[in-house]
């Protein structure tokens, strides 16, 4: 038998680094994996399929590329992230995927490459996820598709698929492992210098600018944003807004997609991403002066709404140590 056949599809606007990541996962081993372990013959046959010449999200082209027909043969079909994932692609593009996925290949989507595959009509009742910052668009192209937004990498049998771009090398790492061992994975991980697996989610990353609100309720948000950090009972900013608890919990879903308690809470732990990003303040004092007055219900809250806590958010967000200053320590 020959090797694992990989097919990588490039196409216009293709992001660069996923495909360059799932090129060093899958392709030819550089030469300083030699000084981790010793590797005869890479255990992939890859090859860069499109219809060439294809720009890619730098503005350069790749006119190297294999024919389109190349993806019908392939055991495994990756479809690496774009800049404009929801615009239609090619016929002849989307009927290869969903060939190669009635022969039994194993489908992966890059980011948001997952629209592809969307289009291709080959993750209708499969789980699926994607780039957090696309998770609205893609619910509306394909409500077939069960959409985990903030997972790094979801397996779901014959498809898997990564969220944002550096999630493509732990999808990419957790596919190699599949195949050949977690050991294995570990060591082309040593090469590329990243973890082999990553604690937490998208959710930890995702920041989203508030929904604009220009009516009624535009003073009492506001006033809210001002005393985050104040008890804020739904009577006494009812009173605040000249409304009855009962009209202002109903003006807030409609202008704000949230209840009032929910839309606190959302900016409570913005504030408190802030304050863990930009200040020397400890969690206590963080969940103070965000609004949650003990670090018990910041983190529970701070979990629920990043997928990961305050000490460990703190650790991955709040900026470069001086590589000599790691060395010392």
């Amino acid at each position: 038998m020959g090797r694992h056949r990989v097919a990588l599809i490039v196409l216009a606007g293709t992001f660069v680094l996923d495909l360059a990541v799932a090129v060093q996962v899958f392709g030819r081993r550089p030469s300083v994996f030699s000084k981790i372990r010793p590797e005869a013959e890479v255990p992939y046959e890859i090859g860069i399929c499109g219809r060439a010449p294809t720009p890619t999200s730098l503005g350069f082209t790749i006119d190297d590329l294999e024919p389109i027909n190349w993806i019908r043969g392939a055991d495994t079909v990756i479809v690496p992230g774009l800049e404009a994932p929801w615009a239609p692609q090619h016929p002849a593009v989307l009927e290869a995927v969903a060939a190669a996925a009635q022969d039994g290949a194993r489908l992966v989507s890059l980011c948001a490459g997952a629209f592809v595959l969307g289009q291709a009509g080959v993750l209708d009742g499969h789980r699926a996820t994607t780039h957090w910052a696309l998770a609205e668009e893609f619910r509306s192209l394909f409500p077939r598709v069960e959409l985990i937004e903030h997972a790094l990498y979801v397996d779901d049998g014959q498809v898997l698929s990564s969220g944002g771009m550096l999630a493509a090398a732990d999808l990419c790492l957790y596919v190699l492992g599949q195949d050949h061992g977690q050991a294995y994975a570990n060591d082309v991980s040593r090469v590329l210098v990243s973890p082999p697996y990553r604690d937490g989610g998208q959710a930890q990353y995702a920041k989203r600018r508030p929904r604009s609100v220009s009516g009624r309720l535009a003073p009492i948000l506001d006033w809210l944003t001002e005393h985050l950090a104040e008890p804020l009972p739904l009577a006494e900013v009812a009173a605040r807004a000249h409304m009855s608890p009962r009209t202002l919990e109903r003006s807030f879903r409609a202008e704000t997609g949230d209840s009032l308690t929910v839309w606190i809470i959302r900016r409570r732990v913005e504030r408190a991403r802030t304050l863990l990003e930009d200040s020397d303040l400890t969690l206590l004092q963080v969940a103070h002066a965000a609004g949650f007055g003990t670090a018990e219900s910041l983190r529970r809250h701070f979990l629920t709404y990043t997928g990961t806590n305050p000490r460990a958010y703190r650790r991955t967000f709040r900026g470069a140590v001086r590589p000599s200053a790691t060395l010392e320590r």
